[in-house]
């Protein structure tokens, strides 16, 4: 069976103790980094800097940013963070992309798995060859972190709502 590029049985490259660990080291040399640089530009309010949180609530309120346009910012994030997949699967699906054979295989008794694209006819043709008028569509679901992510700025709206 030939492992398309939507199946779980494709050879994947695993990663060695040693690698992984450098690798692990290393997103958290940048991490820290990152940390001290925003630390002594002041974002934490502790040293005085061009990103302490006063001076920038100061330059917000001078330039008339209230609650109510935080309220609105923290709503429309909340809804991209809800519906980017389903835009995302939308446009795949309408550009054809994402798609697989239907085609059952021989050896095995489960689907060809290859990439298959859509030919002026309406006929899906799969690297393997195989004709049919249809194909599998795989879209993309939400994850941990896009649920994290809605949930987050939902909160973060019933906080400025209750604040306002």
């Amino acid at each position: 069976m030939n492992p398309g590029p939507y199946s779980s049985s494709g050879n994947q490259f695993r990663k060695g103790f040693i690698q992984s660990r450098m690798q692990n080291f290393g997103l958290t040399m940048i991490v820290m980094g990152a940390s001290f640089g925003l630390y002594y530009l002041g974002l934490f309010g502790t040293v005085d800097g061009p990103l302490r949180p006063a001076r920038i609530g100061d330059q917000l309120a001078a330039a008339g940013f209230t609650n109510r346009h935080l309220l609105l910012i923290m709503l429309g994030c909340m809804g991209i963070a809800i519906v980017w997949n389903w835009i995302y699967n939308a446009l795949c699906r309408l550009m054809n992309w994402r798609m697989t054979c239907a085609c059952r295989s021989d050896a095995g008794g489960g689907f060809c798995t290859a990439s298959a694209r859509r030919e002026r006819a309406g006929r899906y043709v799969c690297a393997e060859g195989h004709v049919r008028p249809d194909a599998r569509f795989h879209p993309v679901a939400k994850g941990t972190v896009g649920h994290f992510m809605w949930m987050m700025f939902a909160i973060f709206s019933a906080i400025l709502i209750y604040l306002t």
